[in-house]
């Protein structure tokens, strides 16, 4: 600190400014570095929960792909036999694995429920990946005179 005499009755004290130069610009860092990381913590858990609702996306379309697959098996089975029926519909009547041990540990799987019904006969196809189910209902209808010919099939998925 400099001390300036004007007269006797008036100093002037000046302060060493050599030595306070910068003290600002240490909360000014620190609050541009809070900013940042509250940015990046933003960014990243905003990637994060994408990530897992892609990966949730991808297991429902597998799930309705496998459902699919099974109906269209069954209708197969059908078409080589009018009469093929297996109705069990607790448990479904058969099951086709996507994966190894797909059924029991549900990583990838279809159950298949055919109707004992003559015209329209129902397929209902159950895709399982994890914990996301998709359900496939296949109505059949054979010609008149039940010959065995498919005329015509209905497909849609069921909501529960």
């Amino acid at each position: 600190m400099k001390i300036i005499r004007l007269s006797n009755y008036q100093t002037i004290k000046l302060l060493n400014y050599q030595a306070i130069k910068g003290i600002a610009s240490l909360p000014t860092i620190m609050v541009i570095t809070i900013l940042i990381l509250a940015i990046a913590i933003g960014i990243t858990a905003l990637a994060f929960n994408e990530s897992i609702m892609s990966a949730a996306q991808v297991q429902s379309s597998k799930a309705l792909f496998y459902a699919e697959a099974g109906a269209r098996d069954a209708l197969m089975r059908i078409a080589r036999n009018k009469n093929y029926t297996c109705d069990s519909p607790s448990n479904g009547c058969y099951q086709i694995e996507f994966a190894t041990s797909g059924c029991s540990t549900s990583e990838g799987c279809a159950k298949i429920t055919v109707s004992s019904a003559q015209s329209p006969k129902v397929i209902i196809s159950e895709g399982r990946v994890n914990n996301n189910i998709r359900k496939m209902q296949v109505d059949i209808y054979f010609d008149a005179a039940l010959s065995g010919e498919i005329i015509n099939t209905n497909w849609r998925e069921i909501v529960d």
